[in-house]
């Protein structure tokens, strides 16, 4: 009978075991919420840089739609230059 008594967890030690448990399911917790968020962080980080670079070929493609508005203006000017300037061959 005494071995059944050193064997079987007293109130005590129960509570205490569950404490134990609660304090390691605690931090193991915590410790995943600093992942999640650093990973969260992360992901914004990336969002943010998508982005900018999302602006910078937009900004890139209206200075590029801009040169070539501009370009075509000057081509049809140096062709109604061309025109005023060349002789109008006659037909034979």
């Amino acid at each position: 009978m005494a071995d059944k008594m050193t064997t079987k967890p007293t109130i005590e030690t129960v509570l205490e075991r569950i404490i134990a448990f609660e304090e390691r399911f605690e931090t193991r917790f915590e410790q995943f919420e600093k992942q999640v968020t650093a990973r969260f962080d992360k992901v914004d980080e990336r969002f943010d840089r998508i982005e900018n670079e999302i602006d910078r070929v937009a900004s890139v493609a209206h200075s590029t739609k801009a040169e070539m508005l501009t370009l075509r203006a000057d081509f049809r000017e140096l062709r109604a230059q061309l025109k005023e300037a060349l002789p109008i061959p006659q037909p034979s």
